[in-house]
């Protein structure tokens, strides 16, 4: 069988025309290469084709003699630090494995017959339009792959392997080939070594770092991957309207009190003092959170405000901040007791200042409750919750990337706030660590997909302080 590497651009770069005997690359990377001979100007061009084997490329580069070739593999790391080179491994001409970006030689951990070998407990494989794709948080290096020899090849070092063993277990592909595509795995940081307690061998950094954590970190902080860290690209435009706002539920509304803010700015403790007292408190007071007090809290927390704001478009303003002002959050409260308000699950409208009933079960309520209060590591449910959704397309229509990491942090920005308005007012506020967005669509109805439940916030009234 025909076993070929070759060496190419990666996907995404090609090589500029030529500007008063300068070349560069163009694309998703921008070079400018210093003058270059007529023999690696040739070469470059070969590069920028593909298909051909660096012993080709060397060879081609020779030809204006030993010092061009010299110069040719020197440029070749240049280009390999900048990540812009890919390795591909053919069989019988076909596309087996690309490798992009292919790794510095100097930092290349080279793959040893005497070595067991497992797939990282952070590679992944996923489906792409040319395949499929395996990568993993750790690495910019990522390999795909567009015949079943690869796939074949994962399913087989899922467990600790020797190459050879490899080899022998994928009837139809040579040890060659194998070794080859193993060599990939380990460049792009997916390959690991096993110890001799049958263990994989991983840096101490790794130990505390779970699978989704380090993915979720590394894809909307470190760009490892070809989108960059992404921010206001707007891609949907022209494709998709931009998302609007819910119209409010059917029903009569349960107009809450607003209140004085004049008189709060009289009455309340001093910001540095709220700040100081702010606690998580999980034991709720005896007495029933009133109305009253869930109205006042909703509005000085989640409530619209209309400001100016400097003569821009915008009109709408909160007291908190939002991503690109977006405010893909939606407000629910779920009511177990509060004087003046009757048992069940309410959608907050902001405009309104008033509360909708959304019809859902009994055993709905009572199963979030009950998640509710488990979060809360207590035997009694929580008088009320505050359940934010998101309406995930409204963020991502702008956002690209970074948009579920933006509403996170939206999240834990509402959060400080509700704390902040909570202890201002005497009330037990706490913080939900986790919560049922699956239970949470049942119980509504909705999509989780359009909008779900991304937070949970316990409120409570607060029995006072002895003294």
């Amino acid at each position: 069988m025909i076993i070929r590497e070759t060496l190419s651009f990666v996907p995404g770069v090609s090589l500029a025309p030529s500007t008063e005997g300068r070349r560069g690359l163009e694309g998703r990377a921008r070079l400018t290469l210093p003058p270059l001979s007529p023999s690696v100007n040739a070469t470059l061009e070969a590069l920028a084709e593909g298909g051909h084997s660096l012993d080709e490329l060397s060879e081609l580069a020779g030809r204006d003699g030993l010092t061009h070739a010299a110069l040719f593999l020197a440029l070749l790391e240049a280009l390999r630090a900048h990540g812009v080179l890919a390795r591909s491994l053919h069989l019988e001409g076909a596309l087996i494995a690309r490798l992009a970006p292919e790794t510095l030689q100097r930092d290349r951990v080279l793959l040893r017959a005497d070595q067991r070998y497992r797939l990282s407990r952070f590679a992944f494989s996923r489906a792409v339009d040319t395949g499929s794709l395996l990568e993993t948080p750790l690495s910019l290096s990522r390999v795909s792959m567009g015949t079943w020899h690869g796939p074949a090849l994962l399913g087989v070092i899922a467990t600790p392997r020797l190459p050879s063993e490899v080899a022998e277990a994928v009837p139809g592909i040579p040890a060659e080939a194998a070794a080859a595509f193993l060599d990939m795995l380990l460049q792009a940081g997916a390959l690991v070594e096993v110890g001799p307690d049958g263990r994989a061998v991983e840096a101490e950094a790794l130990a505390t770092w779970e699978f989704h954590d380090l993915l979720f970190y590394s894809w909307t902080r470190w760009a490892r991957h070809e989108k960059g860290y992404g921010g206001a690209t707007y891609r949907f435009r022209g494709r998709l309207p931009q998302p609007v706002r819910k119209p409010p539920p059917s029903g009569e509304a349960l107009s809450l009190e607003k209140p004085d803010l004049t008189l709060l700015e009289r009455r309340d403790p001093s910001f540095t003092t709220v700040l100081e007292r702010r606690r998580t408190v999980r034991h709720q007071g005896s007495r029933p959170i009133t109305r009253t007090q869930l109205g006042e809290l909703l509005y000085r927390a989640l409530g619209l405000r209309h400001a100016d704001l400097d003569g821009r478009e915008q009109k709408e303003a909160r007291v908190y901040p939002s991503g690109g002002a977006l405010y893909e959050n939606d407000v629910y409260v779920l009511v177990r007791q509060c004087k003046g308000l009757g048992a069940g699950l309410y959608s907050y409208q902001l405009q309104e200042h008033a509360l909708y009933r959304v019809p859902t079960q009994a055993p709905a309520r009572e199963a979030l409750l009950q998640l509710a209060s488990e979060s809360m590591a207590l035997p009694a449910q929580p008088q009320v919750v505050i359940v934010l959704t998101a309406r995930f397309a409204r963020m991502a229509w702008k956002y690209e990337v970074m948009a579920y990491s933006a509403m996170l942090k939206n999240v834990g920005v509402i959060f400080q706030t509700l704390y902040l308005v909570a202890t201002a007012m005497g009330l037990a506020p706490c913080a939900l660590g986790s919560g049922g967005a699956d239970l949470f669509a049942r119980a509504t109805g909705m999509d989780p997909l359009v909008e779900g439940s991304i937070g949970e916030f316990a409120l409570g009234s607060r029995d006072p302080q002895p003294g």
